[in-house]
């Protein structure tokens, strides 16, 4: 009986540990920078704090290029301050984790490249350290503004296995935001 909870103590902490070494996956490989670079669409966000991701909250940012260079993840995004658009260029620098690198903004963060498809979705999730607070923030982004409903239900069931409601998912790409008009507004 012992040996059995044991075991499963054991499966329980080893399911929770983040399986990822530079050694197996690395984003310094030409193969992966050239697809992961490149433009992309916001489609779904996910916090554990909603005012993260709420209209002008500093993660419900649009993200426009992604490229990587060195290993660093750099993007280009467009946001809402004080009902402006204005464009947002951030770095998050690669760490000794594969697909694990550090970002400088609103706080320090954790950020974990996960999964994807080449040419057609990536997930990033973010441990964001602001405050004396730890809240995550869970990104989903598409080549194109609308992905299937399959790759769309597998992130929201991802988001909801860590414990989150389903109130803190929002879908962009149901917004009906127009991508055409994003560059429009930055230049206002």
């Amino acid at each position: 009986m012992k040996f059995l909870l044991l075991s499963m103590g054991v499966a329980l902490v080893c399911g929770f540990q983040l399986d990822y070494s530079r050694s197996q996956e690395d984003l310094s490989d030409e193969k992966e920078q050239k697809w992961l670079s490149g433009h992309w669409h916001l489609v779904e966000l996910a916090s554990s704090d909603t005012s993260l991701i709420e209209v002008e909250g500093p993660f419900r940012n649009f993200i426009q290029n992604i490229t990587v260079e060195n290993g660093n993840l750099n993007g280009l995004f467009l946001t809402r301050k004080n009902g402006r658009c204005i464009q947002l260029s951030l770095i998050a620098l690669k760490t000794k984790e594969a697909r694990h690198f550090k970002l400088n903004y609103h706080g320090t963060n954790d950020v974990y490249y996960e999964s994807s498809k080449p040419n057609e979705y990536a997930r990033i999730i973010l441990y964001n350290h602001h405050n004396g607070k730890v809240n995550v923030v869970a990104i989903l982004f598409g080549r194109t503004p609308n992905l299937s409903n399959e790759i769309k239900k597998k992130f929201e069931e991802d988001f909801l296995s860590r414990g989150y409601r389903k109130e803190n998912i929002l879908d962009v790409s149901e917004l009906g935001i127009s991508r055409r008009l994003l560059p429009v507004l930055a230049g206002s």
